[in-house]
């Protein structure tokens, strides 16, 4: 391991990535046990690091969205071969893999400039090649359907082309990634409509490899938000901190001022709550009024429904009259 990559890095790499008890370890064990053969991940940190430093200032996210990303390979791997509905296709990767009988294959990871994580196999080299995007990483979910997608053509000549569906421009990976993009429709250039799959396992993922909950809860959908006008003050509460910031951000700037404060105070406060769940973490808003009130009057949520709605995107799935639950399915940047 190279000297010059950053301390919190090079430990994670060893408790995280290294270590026999790590969650990366554990998933090449699993596999190895089932398939027979070993695939060892293999990494050139140093380069792999500087080619996408930029998308990690926090090098304490660097190791787990990376193991994140390899994790969901093993994962779908293994899913695929203990399939019996993939026998013949496991029966094509292991004529594969016996072509190295008393040697390991290798996962070899990557940097690289596209919208998503791609998987490709080399069989004269024995290799397979992970390609990691310099950008911000797609939810689990959506690298796992990428992972199926890419596993389905593995042997096809598309493998070691681009692991790409019929893309015109990156913009339409909206189409074919759930929860991928910003919801935006482009037209699509597959002339026949898409096949229905029976669906896929979902493996629950390791704790070490999860994100800290401010990162893991901006980038997992769908965010949820309530607004409460039965009591005072009024609450707002939210999966997605940065669209309660938002929302906090707008009604302070517009806030109506309290002509008879010699402060000239708003008539009302508007405070983002941190969570009571994990440190650091926004997860609700209190409105009520600045100053004491002989008779408060109930605050009229509705320019905060509109908000919610019309600016952010959420729609709403319960109403009480008095309580509205939203809901937001699409991610937002």
């Amino acid at each position: 391991m190279s000297a010059e990559l950053p301390l919190k890095i090079r430990v994670d790499i060893r408790d995280k990535w290294d270590s026999p008890k790590g969650a990366v370890q554990k998933c090449v064990d699993d596999l190895t046990k089932t398939l027979g053969h070993k695939i060892v991940p293999y990494v050139q940190w140093l380069q792999f690091y500087n080619a996408v430093k930029g998308v990690y200032p926090d090098k304490a996210l660097f190791i787990p969205a990376i193991a994140r990303v390899v994790n969901s390979f093993y994962g779908r791997l293994l899913v695929r071969i203990e399939d019996d509905a993939n026998s013949e296709w496991t029966e094509q990767l292991l004529e594969k893999l016996t072509k190295k009988p008393n040697a390991n294959w290798l996962l070899q990871i990557e940097a690289s400039t596209g919208r998503r994580p791609t998987v490709a196999l080399k069989d004269n080299l024995g290799v397979f090649t992970l390609e990691i995007p310099n950008r911000e990483l797609p939810m689990n979910a959506s690298i796992d359907s990428i992972f199926d997608q890419d596993l389905d053509r593995l042997f096809s000549s598309e493998s070691a082309e681009s692991s790409s569906i019929a893309i015109v421009n990156d913009d339409e990976w909206a189409e074919v990634i759930p929860g991928y993009g910003t919801g935006t429709s482009h037209t699509s250039t597959i002339s026949s409509p898409p096949i229905p799959m029976a669906p896929r396992a979902q493996e629950l993922p390791d704790i070490d490899i999860l994100d800290r909950p401010a990162q893991l809860f901006k980038a997992t959908t769908p965010y949820f938000l309530t607004v409460d006008a039965r009591t005072s003050p009024l609450v707002i509460q939210g999966s997605h901190q940065p669209s309660l910031e938002l929302l906090a951000a707008y009604l302070k700037k517009w806030a109506k001022t309290n002509m008879n404060d010699s402060l000239k105070r708003p008539i009302l406060k508007v405070n983002l709550v941190e969570s009571l769940f994990v440190f650091g973490v926004i997860d609700a808003i209190e409105i009520e009024p600045a100053m004491v009130m002989r008779e408060p009057s109930p605050l009229n949520p509705a320019i905060i429904l509109a908000f919610v709605e019309g600016v952010l995107g959420y729609k709403e799935t319960h109403t009480t009259g008095r309580q509205w639950v939203f809901k937001l399915v699409n991610p937002l940047k």
